[in-house]
């Protein structure tokens, strides 16, 4: 099975029309919960799949936006996640970079 088709299966068999999904985050918007039905929850991943082509197909994108859906809501009156910002390495090559400024940036000794 093929990405494409598992878009083609996801866009026939579930209708936007009583899809719902939703995200916030707790009070201190550390946390975020995502509330949702099955089919909010598979047009959300079908999202995610489109997304994933675009990537493949233009990997010079510096962010993908999700297109307004009449089945997604935010309870925050704003998008908490309205784009996908493209990583082209492996997990652990980005993490090698990205790991060692956030130790850096939260020790004490460093701040002013």
């Amino acid at each position: 099975m093929t990405i494409e088709s598992v878009i083609a299966f996801l866009e026939e068999t579930n209708d936007p029309k009583v899809a719902y999904f939703t995200y916030t985050t707790d009070e201190a918007g550390e946390s975020g919960a995502i509330s949702a039905n099955k089919e909010g929850l598979r047009l959300y991943a079908l999202e995610l799949l489109r997304k994933s082509l675009e990537i493949e197909k233009m990997p010079a994108q510096s962010s993908l936006v999700f297109c307004p859906r009449e089945w997604m809501v935010s309870e925050t009156g704003y998008n908490l996640i309205n784009c996908v910002r493209p990583q082209y390495h492996s997990r652990e090559t980005i993490l090698s970079v990205i790991e060692p400024a956030r130790y850096w940036t939260r020790d004490p000794k460093f701040e002013l």
